[in-house]
């Protein structure tokens, strides 16, 4: 069976969400990956989410069209990259969160005229970026901290 790698998309349907629903979706993604040998990293900034996925190509694919594009939280769900690979840059991770940064605020600063859209990545700026993330350190812990203690929207 094929291993693929999928980038997608997509924006919060909602303008204001808090910690705790980005919590909920994190641990909802790491109990459905663990159980099927998923692997990947979710980043979200200005409302948007980018996330690479990898595993076998129709785990991947169920996961993608049969939960994320009826999830109600997400709008404009857009598969940006999909791609066979032989291995993985994200095996350490069922979900790994990735949270704001200078680094992936740089790049699309650099590359795309603006703070972060991932909806500008193209095929010269994916890869690069793909591997940003695969570098970013996991945000889980602090994410599950302050999604806790606090009721702010992000």
């Amino acid at each position: 069976m094929t291993n693929i790698r999928l980038l997608y998309v997509s924006k919060f349907r909602a303008k204001h969400y808090f910690k705790s629903e980005l919590y909920k979706i994190l641990t909802e993604a790491l109990k459905f990956n663990e159980e099927n040998k998923i692997y990947g990293a979710l980043y979200y900034g200005n409302g948007y989410f980018i996330q690479c996925l990898e595993g076998k190509e129709d785990k991947v694919k169920d996961l993608f069209h049969k939960k994320i594009l009826k999830d109600p939280r997400h709008e404009n769900c857009e598969i940006l990259s999909i791609e066979n690979i032989d291995t993985y840059l994200f095996a350490n991770w069922y979900m790994k969160y990735a949270n704001i940064d200078q680094n992936i605020i740089n790049f699309f600063s650099n590359n795309h005229n603006d703070i972060f859209n991932p909806y500008f990545l193209n095929t010269s700026t994916i890869p690069p970026f793909i591997k940003l993330l695969s570098q970013h350190a996991d945000n889980f812990s602090i994410l599950k901290s302050k999604a806790l203690i606090t009721s702010n929207p992000i």
